[in-house]
């Protein structure tokens, strides 16, 4: 075991300690609308969030167990080892801008957390006030940006093909290249579908009979996920 594994080992927990607080409850602050559907009051409740960030955490763990253990017995925690890619639990490229992506997007999320401070709330609830300095100068979600660069961050170096859930996949779904273009899109697909449009859509509508004419002047000048782009 040399210092360049110990080091990416020690990158792999540090980053999952930073994903995992991408979900945690940063505020207490009483909810006193309750328009959600159940997924979204389930993934968004306390169980919800434990659950989530215990997977996470664990999933980093069991990654970091395979990238340090000898080749002579990796089989006896990958059953199915000769399907990983070793460029995925090392330092490589990929490993290094899945990294980076998880930093910053981590640290986009966090700036959203700290600028709105108890109004950032999981589910939706009315602010006390228009937040329009800092991070959100420049985009109107910006927890948004950070977590889905988390999520591609998270897909590209823990969940993929070849990685460690190979260990578990059955051959089929390791072997066939499509695969590894389908599942991530579907994954992607819930997501942007059910936060990125249907509860973002809903976040706005509430501002606007919040704020008026301030919020309607406000999402004039800026964008939703990206600066100058969308």
């Amino acid at each position: 075991m040399d210092a360049a594994s110990i080091l990416f080992a020690l990158a792999i927990l540090h980053t999952g300690y930073r994903i995992q607080l991408c979900f945690r409850e940063p505020s207490d602050k009483e909810i006193s609308l309750n328009v959600e559907s159940w997924f979204p009051r389930f993934a968004t409740s306390p169980i919800g969030l434990v659950v989530v960030r215990t997977a996470v955490v664990c999933t980093c763990l069991y990654h970091v167990v395979i990238s340090l253990a000898p080749p002579s017995t990796l089989h006896q925690v990958c059953p199915q080892s000769k399907y990983l890619d070793p460029k995925l639990f090392m330092w490589s490229k990929t490993t290094v801008a899945s990294l980076l992506l998880a930093y910053a997007g981590s640290y986009v999320r966090f700036q959203a957390y700290a600028q709105l401070g108890q109004d950032f709330t999981y589910r939706l609830a009315k602010p006390d006030g228009l937040v329009t300095g800092g991070i959100f100068t420049y985009v109107r979600h910006p927890s948004y940006t950070g977590l889905f660069a988390v999520l591609v961050a998270l897909q590209s170096l823990l969940l993929r093909q070849r990685g460690l859930i190979s260990c578990f996949n059955p051959e089929w779904m390791t072997t066939d290249e499509r695969v590894a273009y389908i599942i991530p899109t579907i994954q992607f697909s819930v997501f942007i579908l059910l936060f990125m449009v249907a509860r973002v859509a809903d976040e706005e509508k509430m501002m606007e009979e919040e704020f008026g004419q301030t919020w309607r002047d406000y999402c004039a000048k800026t964008k939703k996920f990206i600066p100058f782009v969308v």
